[in-house]
Formats: structure tokens, C-alpha cells, sequence
């Protein structure tokens, strides 16, 4: 059963181990390198069971980040305390650094711009 601490906003990394063409949703087909990737999200009730499910490579497909936690390998998560606006100021920051490699990849909305980054500067061969 979830806490009633069990929010926040978090970054899930993942590894994937070799360049591939991943199909996310309605976004369309996409060219990922290999390389560590680092998704922003929210999870204002449940966030431990938000990032199992993220660990999970078997799993219905409904969000874009479930395309790519397929053929990837999610490493671990970082977690701090925030509100669902927290997400976007995330990302924002991350934007700042790190190259997205999907438009609106866990963003559909548009407001973020996306919250998928490639984390190029990560050591190869985690």
C-alpha cells in the first residue's frame, strides 16, 4: 500500500545498450542512440509504484516512456519532495545541459517541451 509521502517529482535513468528505432505512441518512429537517458516525471500518489512499473520492460503500452523502458534498461531513479509544477522546472533545467531526442516525448501537453534528455556526457559502457 502507497504512503501518503509516496510523491514527488523524480528522474528515471535508463541505458540503452545499442542504437535503435523505437515506435513511442502517437509521436511516431524515432532514432535512439545508445546511451544513458534520463526522464522527468510526477507522481503526486504512488510514485514507488510509478517507477517499479518504469523497471518493468513487460507491461501494456499507454505512456511514451513504456516505448522506450522496453528495449532499456532503467538503472534507478532520483526522487525529492514537489509539486506536479516542480516536473516542468525539472525538465527546464535539464533542457539547459542535455539534447532531447524526441519532441514532446512524456509531454504531450507541450507545455515542457518534452522530458526525455540524452545524457551524452554519461561514460559509455555502464
Amino acid at each position: 500500500m502507497a504512503q501518503a509521502d509516496d510523491a514527488g517529482v523524480y528522474v528515471a535513468v535508463f541505458l540503452l545498450d545499442r542504437p535503435r528505432r523505437i515506435a513511442v505512441g502517437g509521436l511516431g518512429s524515432w532514432p535512439f542512440a545508445a546511451g544513458v537517458y534520463l526522464y522527468v516525471g510526477s507522481a503526486q500518489r504512488g510514485l514507488s509504484a510509478r517507477l517499479a512499473r518504469h523497471g518493468r520492460r513487460r507491461k501494456p503500452l499507454r505512456w511514451h516512456v513504456d516505448y522506450l523502458s522496453r528495449p532499456a534498461r532503467m538503472l534507478g531513479a532520483i526522487v525529492a519532495p514537489g509539486p506536479k509544477a516542480a516536473e516542468c522546472r525539472l525538465a527546464a533545467a535539464l533542457a539547459r545541459r542535455y539534447p532531447r531526442p524526441v519532441p514532446q516525448f512524456g509531454s504531450s501537453d507541450g507545455r515542457c517541451g518534452g522530458h526525455l534528455f540524452l545524457a551524452d556526457d554519461f561514460a559509455a559502457g555502464c
